[in-house]
């Protein structure tokens, strides 16, 4: 099969999904395109595309996430488009060209899936992700460089939701408040989207236009999402600051603000690192990784989590429904269902050193047997 596929801004996982169709005996041309690319208009990329198309013959043409404009590019040419989310919630405003029949769209997280199908669309499917473990084995580790106690690898998500809190009303703002601190509490149950209504969201954008005709006018969509990161901003936060002062603790994300470095002073900053070659040592070196999932992915495996394993670490993650659904809490990883509960676990599993390898290994063989390339590629090709 000859296949065209667009890895937009760097994907995660094209690498591995490249060499696995490779490996099936694909023909396989990979554009990257470093661009920014508006999702639904883009007239540079359209051109591209088409040029593309027009240099060779294609059976389908392959993207990680969806893209509505190369689904508009493939539906005027009649080829098949498959799409596979690694990110979640998708970051799509509407469902416009969803409902191409030319698309196959496959989500990682079920709630995902769930809600697109509610919404009648039938082309869409559940696919967790894979892991390439033959390449995460092959990368020999630095444990001098990335040796640690606690690591943790990924985003500090700050939110621009205290900002505009300061110009909401003390109702609005009570409101918002009362919502952080029990999602807050609340591990495996999603409460922003049915909170977070159209009708108050309808009232901020009044309280706004009455301090100003100009001001922003915020939709359902995003203030849902300033509160998922903030929640997300403040469960890393507070447990990074609370286990540094007990521990050595690593954490490699890009530039911190002047006040996340004050508030985590005794944090180790080590800046980001490589995806492909660095990322995999730091897990691998790491006794503990702590993998606090973003609260607007309501159900699904994050692929964070998954490299932790197959990478031979041990995963401290919070508390997800389809990772418990995959794998055996307390076996093959461990799981917390608050921030006491996290702090409580790393301290326990640092001083049971055989019992955390025993389930580092045990993870790394679940990875093997059902989270494998070759066995989601036959399902995203045979749909």
């Amino acid at each position: 099969m000859n296949i065209l596929l667009y890895d937009f801004l760097n994907s995660y996982i094209q690498y591995d999904l490249v060499y696995y169709l490779i490996k099936a005996g694909h023909k396989c041309n990979n554009v990257s395109y470093d661009k920014e690319v508006d999702k639904y208009e883009d007239p540079v990329f359209t051109a591209q595309m088409e040029k593309d198309l027009s240099e060779g013959t294609y059976d389908l043409v392959l993207t990680t996430n969806f893209w509505p404009v190369v689904s508009k590019v493939c539906n005027n040419h009649d080829i098949k488009y498959v799409s596979w989310f690694f990110d979640s919630p998708p970051n799509l405003v509407s469902t416009e060209c969803m409902d191409y029949p030319c698309n196959k769209i496959f989500f990682f997280a079920r709630g995902d899936y769930e809600h697109y199908k509610d919404l009648g669309l039938d082309n869409v499917y559940y696919l967790p992700l894979a892991v390439n473990v033959d390449r995460l084995s092959a990368i020999q580790t630095d444990y001098c460089k990335y040796e640690s106690e606690i690591s943790f690898v990924g985003k500090l998500y700050e939110s621009m939701l205290p900002s505009f809190m300061a110009h909401m009303d003390e109702y609005q703002k009570g409101y918002i408040e009362a919502l952080v601190k029990v999602q807050m509490q609340i591990y495996g149950e999603y409460l922003v989207d049915d909170v977070i209504t159209e009708e108050f969201t309808e009232s901020v954008r009044q309280r706004f236009k009455s301090l100003n005709e100009n001001a922003i006018q915020v939709s359902r969509k995003e203030l849902a999402w300033m509160v998922a990161s903030y929640i997300t901003h403040l469960e890393r936060m507070t447990l990074l600051s609370i286990l540094s002062k007990r521990h050595q603790v690593k954490l490699y994300t890009y530039d911190l603000s002047d006040d996340e470095k004050r508030l985590l002073s005794n944090v180790d900053y080590c800046g980001s690192v490589n995806y492909l070659k660095e990322m995999p040592q730091v897990f691998r070196a790491s006794k503990i990784n702590l993998c606090p999932v973003l609260k607007a992915n309501k159900t699904g495996i994050p692929l964070r989590a998954l490299d932790i394993m197959g990478s031979g670490g041990f995963l401290l993650s919070a508390y997800q429904p389809e990772l418990y659904e995959y794998f055996v809490d307390g076996q093959e990883c461990v799981m917390y269902s608050s921030i006491e509960d996290a702090i409580a676990k790393a301290e326990y599993y640092l001083q049971h050193d055989d019992l955390r390898k025993e389930i580092a290994a045990a993870g790394i063989a679940r990875i093997r047997e059902s989270f494998r390339y070759e066995d989601r590629i036959n399902l995203l090709l045979s749909t």
